[in-house]
């Protein structure tokens, strides 16, 4: 139960994030849901993790396709309180220690929003040279764990040219 009482705590401090404490609660419940979640099935994970009813699928889908929540606000926010909480936080010369990573999603669908042709880095022949998908670029604070470290994800984003368009882009 403490660790609860303390994701409770850590979480409300995200609260100015959201334009209404009703929007907030919905963003906890989404948080709350992918914390405990056994799969990676979208919105359909988070139903299943809480056990919620049927109607709740389609509130959480309008959570995800409003304006409630301020991603700009929130992202700062998070990077507030991962400083604050985190002295192991690792630091070069009085700076904090940031690393940078990026990954490439495939994706399918051909009215799916910024979907675009993305150059395959690979060794492998056998692969094409593109494929269609999303490219995420994350950006995380260092910190030291005993004799190693580890990467706390500040923030992600889908980079590379952000194409919105229903249109199949061909390379």
């Amino acid at each position: 139960m403490k660790l609860w009482i303390l994701w409770r705590v850590t979480a409300w401090q995200l609260r100015p994030a959201c334009s209404r404490l009703r929007n907030f609660l919905w963003f906890a419940t989404v948080l709350a849901g992918i914390t405990v979640r056994s799969d990676l099935l979208g919105v359909s994970s988070i139903i299943r993790g809480l056990d919620l009813k049927g109607p709740c699928y389609g509130r959480l889908l309008d959570f995800f396709h409003s304006n409630a929540l301020n991603v700009e606000k929130l992202t700062k926010l998070w990077t507030k309180l991962i400083i604050k909480t985190h002295p192991q936080a690792m630091r070069f010369h009085g700076k904090l220690l940031l690393c940078g990573d990026g990954l490439k999603v495939p994706k399918e669908g051909k009215k799916m929003p910024v979907v675009k042709p993305l150059h395959q880095e690979s060794d492998s022949n056998n692969k094409a040279e593109y494929i269609m998908g999303h490219s995420c670029q994350v950006v995380s604070l260092l910190a030291a764990a005993k004799k190693s470290c580890f990467a706390i994800p500040l923030v992600s984003r889908i980079h590379e040219g952000v194409v919105f368009s229903n249109r199949r882009l061909e390379p």
